[in-house]
This record gives structure tokens, sequence and C-alpha cells, in this order.
């Protein structure tokens, strides 16, 4: 607990050198993990990222119709549009496809 005192008093001294707000951060202790990472960690760590980096705004390639496009190319439009997690678990092209098209629509790209 006192090491964890610290790790915060140096962090937040750290911080307030450079300027950035206290809001903007949070310490975090995980138990057990000495040298070692964790999944609950990663996911902070990525979480953390994707709220301080602002996400690029890429507009999907999409050649014509996405019925025609491979799989290869569907999975790439997916991906440009940021919509790997909806994509996940989907086995079938028709069901990249439709994922595509419902964001194209969305969107107003089609």
């Amino acid at each position: 607990v006192e090491a964890a005192s610290m790790s915060r008093a140096r962090v937040s001294a750290l911080f307030e050198k450079m300027g950035g707000k206290k809001e903007s951060y949070e310490v975090k202790l995980y138990s057990g993990l000495d040298h070692s990472v964790s999944m609950e960690e990663l996911n902070d760590v990525v979480a953390f990222l994707k709220r301080v980096i602002p996400q690029e705004s890429v507009e999907p390639k999409v050649n014509g119709d996405p019925t025609m496009m491979t799989v290869k190319e569907l999975k790439q439009a997916i991906e440009q549009a940021g919509l790997e997690k909806q994509a996940r678990g989907m086995m079938e092209k028709s069901e990249l496809v439709n994922l595509l098209i419902t964001y194209l629509n969305r969107k107003g790209l089609e």
C-alpha cells in the first residue's frame, strides 16, 4: 500500500510538471504482476491509448459493388472503416458484405 501511494505521488508530480490534468490519467495497481503482464493491464492500456490518441478518420476504399469485392478487399475496407469489432466472428462473405453495405449506407458513401 505504501509503494502504491508513492507511485501515485510520483506520477502526479511528474504529470503536473509536464502540464497534464489529473483527470487525464489513472494510476492502477495489478496484483501479482511483479515482472509480467496481464490481459486486464493490456486492455487498460488499449483503452487509454484510444482515449488519448485521436482516431484517424479513414474512408474505406470501396471499388464498386461490395458484393463483387474479394474477402481480402472486404476485410481491408472493414478495417479502414474501424469495424473490426463488429466483424469479429464473421465467417461468411455475405456477413462481411452486409456489414460494409450497412456502414456505407449510414455514411452515405455508397
